[in-house]
């Protein structure tokens, strides 16, 4: 007797529980018909740090071309924040600070997006950083990092800046 037919219950989600089983033995191809549950967890696991992999190399290019870095650059920053804040304060990347104290560094049109929608969480003052990030995006042509009604009011011959 097969408990699915004393099962009382909605049989859509035994058949649900069904296809999510499936699904889960298709994560392992074993090259023959038996494989243990030590060798399908190390498939697992295997597969899942080679798309890990393959995510970071695609998270790599994305940067790669968002900020004109070459692979090597991109590797060599790895994304740390001190080594990069200090690259720009050298000046190997061209770029600088909006706060005080290496804080708000801008480096491309994205780290001007990130920059001005972090201003408001700063203690320091808002007018100023937002003055110090036009500055910089307009010194290095990074505008497009910029709000759409910045740029507008820019447009326009105002410094850009929201009104009081």
């Amino acid at each position: 007797m097969n408990l699915n037919d004393t099962y009382v219950g909605n049989s859509a989600r035994l058949d649900a529980n069904k296809k999510k089983r499936g699904r889960r033995e298709l994560l392992v191809t074993s090259k023959d018909s038996y494989m243990s549950a030590e060798d399908a967890m190390q498939e697992i696991f295997a597969r899942k740090k080679a798309r890990g992999a393959q995510f970071r190399e695609s998270k790599m290019a994305d940067y790669r071309d968002r900020m004109g870095l070459t692979f090597a650059e991109c590797e060599e920053h790895d994304y740390a924040d001190a080594e990069l804040r200090q690259k720009i304060k050298d000046g190997e990347i061209k770029g600088g600070f909006a706060g005080d104290d290496m804080s708000f560094p801008i480096w491309s049109n994205e780290s001007v997006k990130d920059a001005w929608m972090s201003v408001g969480r700063s203690d320091q003052p808002t007018k100023k950083l937002q003055q110090n990030i036009l500055r910089l995006a307009q010194k290095h042509n990074w505008t497009a990092g910029l709000p759409k009604e910045v740029r507008k009011r820019m447009k326009k011959g105002g410094t850009g800046l929201p009104p009081d």
